[in-house]
């Protein structure tokens, strides 16, 4: 036990002088620029106040009734007819595309959405991802960003939160093209790294090949937070992994992709 002590001291010991070396050098360099100087731009139009509503757009599509096997095997449907105009398609039940060479604008309940141009789009619950699989396209970038168990969170009923075994559940190895990058933002609780690291990627596959750190800082270059904060701390974790393919994963996660 003392030795996981002094282990996880020299850790946490490194990882601050990451972060203080490495935000020095891009607060010093940015400050000659005119950046972080402690000025805001007065003329900028404020952000919306109003929370983005996709959770809950995606919180409904659990309700909804799945697609038949025949209709997942049509492939994915036109957002733009050939009229040019926006189809009213259900987009909670399969995968979407916008082919045009201009964004699209959809309204979901009472908001409206760009949808830019020559993209494709699941709206669903990662309970709901096997039209994704049926889509039949492999991806070269997987970006995760899971809504990790935290206590503020829970008191907050801000959303839901996942357990972390249930995202072994995600199908990546029947998603993933050979080398494909996937990318997990990480909360700063150690337990919740080293299951990523040590558990989570290994199922999938993914070799992790690097950890990078959002560091948050006022317009003055300062930390949001202080370094040593026991409880927020003023940067995220990012686990960068490499997909090795792997016959006996694929066919690993082929048996629970249809039990999702």
């Amino acid at each position: 036990n003392s030795y996981i002590r002094l282990h996880q001291h020299a850790q946490i010991q490194g990882i601050k002088s990451v972060i203080l070396e490495g935000t020095k050098y891009l607060v010093d360099s940015a400050q000659p620029l005119g950046y972080l100087n402690g000025q805001t731009n007065v003329d900028k139009e404020p952000l919306p106040s109003q929370e983005c509503n996709l959770a809950a757009l995606c919180e409904m599509a659990k309700d909804l009734p799945l697609v038949e096997d025949e209709e997942q095997e049509r492939g994915a449907q036109l957002l733009v007819g050939e009229d040019g105009c926006t189809s009213h398609v259900d987009l909670f039940s399969q995968v979407t595309e916008n082919k045009a060479d201009w964004a699209t604008v959809v309204t979901l309940m009472g908001e409206e959405y760009v949808i830019p141009p020559h993209t494709a789009f699941l709206l669903s619950d990662f309970t709901r991802i096997q039209p994704l699989v049926h889509y039949g396209t492999r991806f070269d970038l997987i970006v995760m960003d899971p809504p990790w168990e935290n206590k503020s969170v829970k008191r907050s009923r801000r959303y839901g939160s996942l357990p972390s075994s249930q995202l072994k559940r995600l199908p990546i190895p029947l998603l993933a093209s050979p080398n494909c990058l996937v990318v997990t933002w990480v909360t700063n609780r150690p337990s919740h790294l080293r299951f990523v690291r040590d558990e989570l990627y290994p199922h999938w596959g993914v070799e992790v090949v690097a950890e990078w750190f959002w560091v948050k800082v006022t317009t003055f270059g300062q930390f949001v937070f202080p370094l040593d904060s026991p409880h927020k701390k003023p940067y995220e974790v990012l686990v960068l992994g490499r997909y090795r393919c792997s016959a006996d994963i694929s066919e690993r996660c082929e048996m629970f992709e249809f039990h999702l």
